[in-house]
């Protein structure tokens, strides 16, 4: 159901909505309040009318925001019907993955995590977020762990309080085995605790010198293992753990910044002489920086696609917007127009829309130079001795037609000029030369009765009595013969309809007499000729049986 909804009496449950880290992108609140002031009306907002009253916006928050900047006090809403504050958060996502503002990766992954532990399964997130079943066990890897340890811990705990193995597995529903692995896994990591006595970070959340020895001495001790093996897989120290999460971070942020380095081991033989590498081992260094290989050319080979990729939207969208006749609207529309006018192939474009935008963004301002070298047209592009040459083009054209001519000489026009058409431009345009079609229209219709009747008075005084006995005689064969013509209509079974160059002919004739008598016979007959050889054209175009 689509209704008028005030503004103020909605609601934005922030701490619900899907996007939990951006919140409200003030750019696209711009771009949509700069399409609402240029006369474009969006789709209604959509909106969740819970029990207690209160309507809750399900999609359309930006939309919503650009209509309060432009003064609105209300706005169109489709009112859906949901269950709970569960559903509502699905619904939401649902939207939000569908529309041009789509939700970054970490955001997909934090919501994931939130409707695993409120108990939405796995097939329902699996189908929402559109992800393979792999990536999404990837995704939900900490939530399970953290609930994975928390089954570990009550197992321990039931263990010391005296519970068999039987006894722990059947209460908390896991299998003996696991409570078995659990116990053999403590054991391990009690011996492991003296890490824990040592200082691993500082306040400010870096690795000291003892974390980092801790962590050398574990890599070389286990050297084997873990060439052959992930770091994450051998080691289980969270504290050792948090130091190569740490060391991770460093070195994705330090080969995105020498991703164009010609070789590996160039970037590997400087990183190893900085900090925080430097603070391991020679030997844990180099077990390191042999794992990270793996880690650069996977790196590189993105970054190669991301250039080819960049450098063929750029190509794109420049080669669109150096059209004459294209008008820009928004990026979004641009990164569509790529496949629509430009060379791209759709489905490519589709499932790449988060990067294309993101290129055109960052190349806003050269791609704005390329927009600009044509210009846009203004009210005063045609002058009126052109607006006016259009007006005689199209003065003849059927009423229906009319228009779309004019547009079409408008535009071509413009594109002589090598200007672009914008729409208001255009239509402005279109409705000047409608007007001038209406003056002269009005300029023909208006009639001097004064001189008419002078002239007629005259005519009157001229004529002889042998001309009114000619009139006379004249109306008298018009009107018999018109009889006539009734006579032989009202014999025909089937009536058909009159041509309508002979019902206006006998018009005209009857006419003719009284602008004759008026007029004059010369200037009655020019008249009378004028006007059949416009009813001749008309009526070629004209519906029969009307």
């Amino acid at each position: 159901m689509i209704v008028e909804l005030e503004i103020k009496d909605l609601t934005i449950p922030q701490g619900l909505l899907p996007r939990v880290l951006t919140g409200t992108v003030e750019e696209k609140v711009e771009e949509y309040k700069e399409m609402l002031e240029q006369g474009v009306e969006f789709d209604p907002i959509v909106v969740w009318k819970r029990p207690d009253g209160q309507y809750w916006i399900v999609d359309g928050v930006h939309r919503t925001e650009a209509h309060k900047r432009v003064g609105r006090t209300t706005i169109k809403a489709k009112i859906v019907e949901l269950k709970d504050e569960l559903e509502y958060r699905i619904e939401a996502i649902k939207a939000n993955l569908k529309h041009g503002l789509p939700l970054q990766k970490e955001e997909k992954i934090l919501l994931a995590q939130t409707l695993y532990k409120l108990g939405v399964p796995i097939a329902e997130l699996k189908k929402l977020f559109g992800v393979s079943e792999r990536t999404l066990y990837y995704w939900l890897e900490p939530v399970k762990e953290k609930e994975e340890e928390e089954l570990k811990q009550k197992a321990l705990e039931l263990r010391k309080q005296g519970l068999t193995q039987e006894e722990v597995a059947k209460r908390l529903g896991v299998a003996r085995s696991t409570i078995s692995m659990w116990e053999r896994k403590n054991e391990t990591q009690s011996q492991m605790s003296n890490f824990a006595k040592i200082a691993i970070f500082d306040e400010d959340g870096t690795p000291t010198p003892e974390g980092f020895k801790a962590l050398s001495e574990y890599i070389e001790e286990n050297e084997e293992e873990l060439r052959s093996k992930p770091f994450n897989e051998v080691v289980k120290d969270q504290n050792l753990r948090d130091i190569l999460k740490f060391l991770n971070e460093a070195i994705r942020k330090d080969f995105k910044r020498f991703i164009d380095s010609p070789s590996y081991e160039k970037v590997r033989s400087y990183l190893m002489t900085v900090y925080p590498y430097k603070e391991l081992s020679v030997k844990a260094r180099k077990v390191f920086f042999d794992k990270a290989l793996s880690l650069w050319e996977k790196m590189k080979a993105e970054h190669e696609e991301e250039i080819k990729l960049e450098r063929e939207v750029l190509e794109q969208a420049k080669k669109v917007l150096a059209n004459p006749e294209y008008v820009f609207h928004t990026w979004r529309t641009l990164r569509e127009d790529l496949a629509r006018l430009g060379g791209m192939e759709h489905t490519f474009v589709y499932i790449n829309k988060e990067k294309i935008e993101e290129i055109l963004h960052r190349h806003a301002d050269v791609l704005m130079e390329v927009y600009k070298t044509i210009p846009e047209a203004t009210v005063d592009a045609l002058s009126e001795d052109e607006l006016k040459e259009i007006k005689e083009k199209v003065k003849d054209a059927d009423k229906w037609g009319r228009l779309t001519k004019i547009r079409e000489e408008v535009l071509q026009k413009l594109k002589e000029k090598r200007l672009r058409p914008v729409n208001a431009v255009v239509e402005e345009m279109v409705k000047r030369v409608e007007a001038m079609l209406k003056e002269e229209t009005t300029q023909i219709e208006q009639i001097d009765w004064a001189k008419i009747e002078q002239i007629a008075k005259e005519i009157e005084e001229s004529m002889t009595e042998e001309d009114w006995e000619d009139l006379r005689r004249y109306k008298e064969e018009l009107e018999k013969k018109a009889q006539e013509q009734k006579k032989a209509k009202e014999k025909e079974k089937k009536t058909l309809p009159p041509s309508i160059e002979e019902y206006y002919r006998n018009q005209l004739e009857l006419l003719l007499m009284d602008m004759g008598v008026k007029l004059g016979w010369v200037k009655a007959f020019e008249i009378a000729d004028e006007i059949y050889e416009k009813v001749k054209e008309f009526s070629k175009k004209a519906v029969r049986g009307w």
